[in-house]
This record gives structure tokens, C-alpha cells and sequence, in this order.
């Protein structure tokens, strides 16, 4: 009896050990081959409405940066517009400023002849009439020829002097605006009462006009006005200056100036562009 009892504990021990060898059996049968696994988190509705809302606020921001590059475009077309109009400004007056010229003296006038008196036939019958003797004829007055405008005095300066002058006007006038600015300076730090000084001071106030720096433009054209009272472009100078003012819509500073040039200076180019801007301010 022992010994058969001992036998099935045998076997018994063999199946517990051989069981503990095989690996556990999982039963996936209950979860779709599709479905998901159940430790994956789904995104969440705060996260996307975040990320929406930051999508349309870059939205607006490319909005307003789009609308802030048409603004600078248009600005930028405005100045190029403005910058083209003074330049063609600026060549006009320099042209006419080197066409400039003395007018030619008056012709001397043609005097008339005395009219020859016209003899008529009288009555034979009537009594002859006591002769009269004729008045002496009066010569015709000849009136002198109106003297030459006078010329402008002539430029004393040195070689060195001239030079330094025309490399800035030649600068000026190719278009190198700043290097012309800084060529007139130091001329007028060199030659501060030289032969060329309200000159060149007038052809800076020019250059800071086309930069365009009003401000410093306005300031040198009242230095010519004041140092400078006998220059030969105090018409100009007075024309520039009503032509800042009324950019500046300082409209009866503007006519202040350019009343003094149709006033002062009648009958020349400067004059007859500062009636053309008198009328545009009314």
C-alpha cells in the first residue's frame, strides 16, 4: 500500500513541474485587430482648439505685415515721385541759370517825318490872303538807347579755389548727392569768404533739398538771405524757401516768400515760377 502511494506522489510532482515549463496562454480573441491599445491616450479638445486659435492669430499677423509692406511700397513711390519732380526742379533752374544772359539794348526809335501840307485851289476872285511866314519845323527828339543790364562782377578766386568748387557742383550735378554735400562743406571751411561762397552755400542748400532734408536746406538759404543780401541768388533762394513752406503746408509763410520774388525780381524765370505756385496755393 505504501509503495503505491508513493508512486502516484511521483506523478504527481512530474505534471506540477512540467507545468511551471510552459509558458502562460493569453487569450486576445476579445480586442479587434484594429482596435487600439488601451494604455494609448486620445489627443484632447483643449489641445486643438490651441492649436487652432495660434493658426489663425499667425493668420492675422501675416495679415498685418502684408498691409504694413503695401504701406512702406506706397510710401517709397511717393518719395521716388517727389525725388524725380525736384531733380527735374533742379535742372531747370540750372539750365536756366547758365543761359542766363545781358539783354540786348533797346533799338533806338525811328524818327517820324513832318507831314508834307497838301495844296488846294482857290478862288482866282477872292482876295489873295497876306502870307504867313511858316514856323520853323521842330526836329524830332532822339531818344537814347536804354543802357545794358549790368553784368554780374567776375569771380575772383585761385586755381585751387575754382577746382574745389566745381568738383562739388559736378558732383551735385551727376547726382551724388551726399559726396556734393560734403565737397561744398569743405570748400566753405577752406574759402569761407571766397569768390564762389554764397554760390556754393545756395548749391548746398540744393543738395540737402534734393536728399531731401528740408530742415537743413531751409537753414542754409537764410544764411544766403542774410550774408549774402547782394547774391546774385537771392531770387532763387527766396523761391526755394516758398517752395519748403508750401511742402510743408506752411502755406502764408510760403506766400510771404514768393510775393517777394514776383515783387523784387519781376520778369525773370524765378519770378514766373513763383507765380505759378502763388496760384496753386489758392
Amino acid at each position: 500500500m505504501k509503495k503505491y502511494a508513493f508512486l502516484l506522489l511521483c506523478l504527481c510532482g512530474n505534471a506540477f513541474a512540467e507545468s511551471e515549463l510552459l509558458p502562460p496562454v493569453i487569450d486576445n480573441s476579445s480586442y479587434p485587430a484594429s482596435a487600439p491599445l488601451p494604455n494609448a491616450a486620445a489627443p484632447s479638445s483643449k489641445a486643438l482648439y490651441d492649436v487652432i486659435a495660434r493658426l489663425d492669430q499667425l493668420q492675422n499677423e501675416v495679415q498685418q505685415l502684408r498691409g504694413k509692406v503695401e504701406e512702406q511700397g506706397n510710401l517709397i513711390s511717393e518719395l521716388k515721385k517727389n525725388q524725380t519732380t525736384m531733380y527735374s526742379d533742379f535742372d531747370e533752374r540750372l539750365q536756366n541759370a547758365e543761359k542766363g544772359g545781358s539783354p540786348s539794348p533797346a533799338a533806338q526809335p525811328i524818327a517820324e517825318t513832318p507831314p508834307v501840307p497838301q495844296t488846294t485851289v482857290t478862288d482866282l476872285s477872292a482876295p489873295l490872303p497876306v502870307p504867313v511866314p511858316a514856323p520853323a519845323p521842330v526836329e524830332p527828339e532822339v531818344t537814347a538807347p536804354a543802357p545794358p543790364a549790368p553784368k554780374p562782377p567776375e569771380v575772383q578766386a585761385s586755381g585751387g579755389e575754382k577746382q574745389a568748387y566745381q568738383q562739388a557742383y559736378s558732383s551735385l550735378r551727376s547726382g551724388k548727392t551726399d559726396q556734393s554735400i560734403e565737397q561744398f562743406k569743405a570748400y566753405l571751411s577752406q574759402y569761407p569768404t571766397g569768390g564762389y561762397a554764397d554760390v556754393a552755400n545756395y548749391y548746398l542748400g540744393e543738395a540737402y533739398r534734393v536728399k531731401p532734408d528740408a530742415d537743413s536746406a531751409r537753414q542754409v538759404y537764410n544764411l544766403v538771405l542774410e550774408k549774402y543780401p547782394n547774391s546774385t541768388k537771392i531770387a532763387d533762394v527766396l523761391l526755394r524757401l516758398g517752395t519748403i513752406e508750401a511742402d510743408q503746408k506752411n502755406n502764408e509763410k510760403a506766400r510771404e516768400y514768393l510775393t517777394r520774388v514776383t515783387a523784387e525780381f519781376a520778369n525773370t524765370p524765378a519770378a514766373h515760377s513763383a507765380e505759378k505756385k502763388l496760384q496753386q496755393l489758392k
